[in-house]
């Protein structure tokens, strides 16, 4: 029987996070902090370039203010509920009475700010929010690549006719690469994703991990096959070789 072919699914929206401000000074600032993150940061100046850039650059998650010209921001999330868009939505607005944070969450966001904001408090909130969607996707069971077949649901490797155990920490750092395959992954994302923690530069913990990871799946060659460093960034799972469907 063959098994969900899960292998190397791309999400073409990793970390890909759309502002929606008529203020450029606050898209600037927001931008800034959430670059520095290692995110990848969208624009949009009003309502109708908000619809424009979800629809065609399909972002994780809209950071929206409610008073724009044109379309305001109150209006971009009634169209994204009703369309059946379940895009993560925080909305950061000046309005601070009870009544509008009540009417945003009411009409689908997923969360309210308030402006003036503190930028860790943002961060979180956006880190909670990505964490939570990531939480309710599929999760992926089987991967094979060349020889190797990983199965992440009993946590074994298959490589060259060896089956060997995964931890789970193992298990995690290859699902999320597999997500987001051919896309790189920053250190930061890992580090948040599957410790919970902040990634700190001087760690080698994520090395390490990646180092026996790499081991167990027979990809220990000078020039890594599958899991590949991407200096500055983090690591990327390499997808350039298409992936045969795994069998049980």
């Amino acid at each position: 029987m063959q098994s969900t072919r899960a292998s190397y699914r791309i999400v073409n929206t990793l970390e890909r996070i759309l502002i929606v401000d008529d203020d450029p000074m606050v898209r600037a600032v927001v931008g800034s902090c959430l670059v520095r993150q290692g995110y990848r940061v969208l624009e949009a100046a009003d309502g109708e370039q908000a619809m424009e850039r979800i629809v065609r650059e399909k972002p994780a998650l809209v950071v929206l203010d409610i008073e724009m010209p044109r379309v305001g921001g109150l209006a971009v999330l009634s169209r994204l509920r009703e369309s059946g868009n379940l895009t993560p939505v925080l909305i950061v607005s000046s309005r601070s009475h009870v009544d509008d944070r009540v009417n945003g969450l009411s009409l689908g966001a997923d969360d309210y700010l308030t402006k003036p904001f503190n930028q860790e408090e943002l961060l979180a909130r956006i880190r909670a929010l990505l964490r939570r969607q990531a939480a309710t996707e599929t999760p992926i069971q089987r991967l094979q690549f060349g020889d190797v077949e990983v199965a992440l649901d009993k946590r074994t490797a298959v490589c060259k006719g060896r089956t060997t155990r995964l931890s789970r920490t193992e298990c995690a750092i290859l699902d999320l690469l597999a997500r987001y395959a051919g896309t790189p992954v920053s250190r930061e994302r890992l580090f948040d994703l599957v410790w919970g923690y902040t990634y700190l530069p001087e760690t080698r913990t994520l090395d390490t991990h990646v180092w026996r990871l790499r081991k167990k799946i027979g990809d220990t060659g000078e020039e890594p096959r599958w899991i590949k460093n991407v200096p500055g960034v983090g690591y990327q799972l390499d997808c350039s070789e298409p992936a045969a469907p795994s069998s049980v």
